[in-house]
């Protein structure tokens, strides 16, 4: 019970610095916050950590046919490049109005949307699927860490998920503390056009990578 406990703790920590990087899921959570409300943002946050089961699950278990297979995580990275893209297109394109505090439980309409937004960049993340594979192999080099059994790597998966969705709540919660003070600097017509340059930028680099 110790050692499941062990895994579950350690699996979380290395999930929440591992989604420490400016990625696609964690811009569009701060952004959902900053321009619609704390629900939104937990929605999009909710798509986003679905991938880390799907990925972690796959590295336990499949991780030497994907291994085998670079085709597969090239084809996901096209697909994430062709997508960090066309939204870098559309923020490049969205004019900017002044935004406000929004009033009430507004925004309904949006939760399927909200939620598939981080769903989709999340699964197509290329770089989940290496990293949980890595977690993994060096997991199974340490006593205590290792995955021996089925509560194990219950654990395991469980962790990555729960990590990632503690950093995007941390987020949410600064942001929408400050959110009065980040908007009356946001509130201005390069806000969209710094965004979408931003989205453009990690197209770019994963585009390096792949070249």
């Amino acid at each position: 019970m110790l050692n499941i406990l062990i895994i579950f703790f350690f699996s979380s920590l290395v999930s929440f610095i591992g989604s420490l990087q400016p990625g696609p899921v964690n811009l569009l959570v701060m952004d959902s916050v900053l321009n619609k409300n704390k629900k939104s943002a937990y929605i999009v946050a909710l798509g986003g950590i679905i991938p880390e089961f799907v990925y972690c699950s796959l590295a336990v278990y499949t991780a030497n046919i994907f291994l085998s297979n670079p085709f597969v995580a090239v084809v996901f990275k096209i697909l994430l490049i062709i997508i960090l893209l066309i939204i870098a297109f559309l923020y490049l394109l969205k004019k900017r109005d002044n935004i406000s505090l929004p009033i009430g439980n507004i925004h309904k309409s949006g939760n399927i949307k909200n939620f598939l937004k981080g769903l989709s960049l999340a699964m197509l993340n290329p770089q989940l699927l290496p990293f949980w594979i890595l977690v993994q192999v060096y997991f199974n080099t340490i006593s205590f860490l290792k995955l021996k059994t089925g509560f194990h790597i219950v654990s395991f998966i469980l962790g990555a998920g729960l990590g990632a969705f503690l950093l995007l709540t941390l987020i949410i919660v600064t942001i929408n503390n400050y959110k009065t003070t980040l908007l009356n600097y946001l509130n201005n017509k390069y806000y969209y056009k710094t965004l979408a340059l931003v989205f453009l930028a990690i197209a770019i680099q994963q585009l390096i990578t792949l070249l």
